[in-house]
Parts: C-alpha cells; structure tokens; sequence
C-alpha cells in the first residue's frame, strides 16, 4: 500500500495514457476503411481487345476497373483524359496492383475508324500501356448504347464525330458502378483518381 501511496500520480498518469491509448487505436486503428457507396449494376457487355480476343464485364469480374469512353479522332478531351489514365496505369503498376487487382478499359465509340491499328497508335501517342489495359471495340450502335447505359451521355454529329461527356467510372470487382469521375474537372490529378479506386481495391 505505501508502494502505492508514494507512485499514486505516476500510476493515475500511466492509466491515463493507457486507456487514450486503447481509445485511439480503437477509433483509428480498428476504423473500416473508406469505401465507396455503390451506385448501380454496370451494364453488361462483350466485346473484343485489339488482338481480337473476346472480353466482357463478367470476365473481368474479380478486379476493380476504370470504364473510359472515347474515340481516337477525339479533337479534344480524349488524348489528355487517355494521358492522365496512363499515369494513374504508372501508379497500379508501382504499387503492385495492375492487372492483378485493377485493369483498366478504355471502349471507343467509333469501331469503323478505330481499327487496331488506329487504337495502337492513340494508345502510343498518350503513353498507354498495354499491359492492364484493355482498349475495345463492338458494334457502334450497341456501344454508343452501352455508353449511355454507363450514364455516359453520347450524341453522333453529322461530320462523324461524337460528342460526349468525359465520364471515367470506377467499377468494383462484383461489376458495381461505384464512382463517376468528370475527366474535364479542372486540376483533375492521377492521385485523385487512383484514391477514389483504391477506396474499393
């Protein structure tokens, strides 16, 4: 009891410290991670890779993906969208998660002049990979459906061009929409983009 008497204040400080201690591990330490609300079911398609190999929705089931609309002739946002996914592709890559636990998918509107060829070129031009990275093409009528499908809004013009939002959407490895990004925000970053993905990796 004098043992305790003499060291009372130091005891009453050491309990202290450890009960915040316990509290801040439980608030901090044991906090969920930050997710993503889902939004809705993406929808479902199948098409083909620039080597000719069938990919849908199902068959990249089990990572989380970056679903991106475009087309090559795309006079303005597409390149710099396209640029800013391949840095965000540099950022998967360093951290051990491209192609194992996220690809990305880029699906042009314009199939007819967005050969292979053409979409190796683009893919070229704004530093996109191949590696974890799926660029597709079907049909044009069911895709620029598809896209509207993705809540990407999409207008065919007369000269044969598209106009269209710069949608990038995250979705979960279960084929969840979980996020819309605007790809034209202004100072838009790849950390940004690979923060909201990593929410749901």
């Amino acid at each position: 009891m004098a043992f305790v008497k003499k060291h009372s204040f130091k005891i009453a400080v050491l309990a202290l410290c450890a009960a915040m201690g316990i509290y801040l591990f439980i608030t901090y330490g044991m906090a969920p991670k930050q997710t993503l609300p889902v939004e809705m079911a993406a929808p479902a398609f199948e098409m083909t890779d620039i080597d000719g190999q069938p990919v849908s929705l199902e068959s990249t089931n089990g990572k989380a993906r970056i679903v991106y609309f475009y087309f090559a002739n795309c006079p303005d946002v597409c390149p710099p969208t396209t640029f800013l996914l391949s840095q965000v592709q540099e950022k998967l890559e360093a951290q051990g998660k491209l192609g194992t636990k996220a690809e990305l998918i880029s699906i042009t509107f314009d199939p007819t002049r967005d050969t292979p060829e053409v979409i190796r070129a683009f893919a070229e031009r704004n530093f996109a990979a191949l590696n974890g990275w799926r660029f597709l093409r079907g049909e044009e009528e069911s895709t620029l459906q598809l896209a509207k499908d993705f809540g990407v809004a999409v207008r065919k013009e007369d000269d044969g061009s598209y106009t269209h939002m710069n949608v990038i959407t995250i979705v979960d490895k279960d084929g969840q929409i979980r996020k819309w990004i605007n790809g034209s925000k202004e100072e838009l970053t790849a950390d940004e983009i690979l923060a909201e993905l990593n929410k749901i990796i």
